[in-house]
């Protein structure tokens, strides 16, 4: 990456950090651009110049995910067993939703996301879900009974499942503690 390019990722990545306080009371639909850029202190033809569209927003916010997870849960998962990968990934990502907070998780859970893209490619954090669960399924580790893409999904929607309860419920309980126990009773479930 260039300086040019670093640049404009590190404004960008301080454009959507202006947003999140901004959903405490409404949704990111609700926010228009003009507001947005009022909260970060920018024109609108500067807004325009780091974000094609407003929705791109999510896209950073999405890639800054999946660079979290790169550099903290992936490297945790060599040499693991499928089963403790999962852990791993599961642990780390929750940890990163509770490490953000509530006008952060409310953000990721307003995004009506159809898939695991981002800006036309696979997420990197959902090829290396696949990956444990390919592994894993090739191994007889973990239940073949669907394709590794659908268990990822499947996996991914449990998370966010727990994650949307935890922020609907304004943190009430440690994500990270409760998601302990519940990343142990989906594991086992999935394990052969």
């Amino acid at each position: 990456m260039t300086r040019v390019e670093e640049k404009q990722a590190a404004k960008r990545a301080e454009i959507i950090e202006k947003i999140i306080p901004m959903l405490e009371d409404r949704s990111f639909e609700e926010l228009s651009v003009e507001e947005i850029c009022s909260a970060a202190g920018i024109s609108v033809g500067s807004f325009y110049h780091y974000f094609e569209k407003k929705s791109d927003i999510l896209v950073g916010l999405f890639s800054r995910i999946d660079s979290w997870m790169e550099e903290n849960a992936f490297p945790l998962m060599k040499k693991r067993s499928d089963a403790e990968n999962l852990r791993i990934f599961a642990k780390q990502w929750l940890k990163y939703i509770e490490d953000n907070g509530l006008e952060h998780s409310r953000l990721i859970s307003s995004i009506n996301a159809t898939d695991n893209t981002v800006s036309g490619e696979r997420r990197i954090t959902a090829k290396k879900l696949e990956d444990v669960f390919r592994k894993g399924q090739e191994r007889g580790a973990l239940s073949a009974d669907v394709p590794p893409e659908t268990a990822a999904a499947m996996f991914m929607i449990a998370l966010r499942g727990l994650a949307l309860d935890w922020t609907r419920r304004n943190a009430a309980y440690s994500l990270t503690g409760q998601g302990d126990v519940y990343i142990d009773f989906l594991i086992k479930a999935i394990s052969c």
